[in-house]
């Protein structure tokens, strides 16, 4: 009993310290690109407070899981932050190139490789019929081989 308990706090523990990274690295990212407005800086801030104290960001057990370091609503905040993030960076700032990378469907060819097939029609003449082999099959021993 007292051993699951450890086991359940530290993994508890573990789940904070994942959520605390994944939100300084949100802040960090937002900041750089410029995107952080003032509302997302105290909620990160708020939330990260929460996190250090308590361990979870909430105190609601209706509002998550009992083992969630954070909220549902918490959760999508944090979602909605990383996809501004990707959307931003999406976008290529004035001083770099334009070209870049282009995302490819997997749909579409990816590269011109031809499989090296031999068709049978290839090697008759048109101009020969086939032809059996007349007579009976013998075996011949071929010389040149090892003595």
């Amino acid at each position: 009993m007292e051993k699951r308990r450890l086991k359940d706090e530290k993994a508890r523990i573990r789940r904070a310290r994942s959520a605390q990274r994944q939100l300084k690295k949100a802040k960090k990212q937002l900041e750089d690109l410029g995107e952080i407005t003032d509302w997302e800086d105290e909620f990160i801030t708020s939330v990260d407070e929460r996190l250090d104290k308590y361990d979870a960001a909430f105190a609601d057990r209706n509002k998550g899981g009992a083992s969630d370091a954070l909220s549902m609503r918490q959760k999508q905040v944090l979602a909605q932050m990383r996809r501004k993030i990707k959307d931003k960076g999406k976008q290529a700032p004035e001083n770099k190139k334009q070209g870049g990378f282009k995302p490819r469907s997997s749909f579409k060819k990816q590269s011109n490789f031809q499989p090296r097939v031999r068709h049978i029609e290839d090697d008759m003449r048109e101009d020969e019929p086939p032809t059996p082999p007349k007579g009976k099959p013998m075996l011949r021993v071929i010389k040149g081989g090892k003595d």
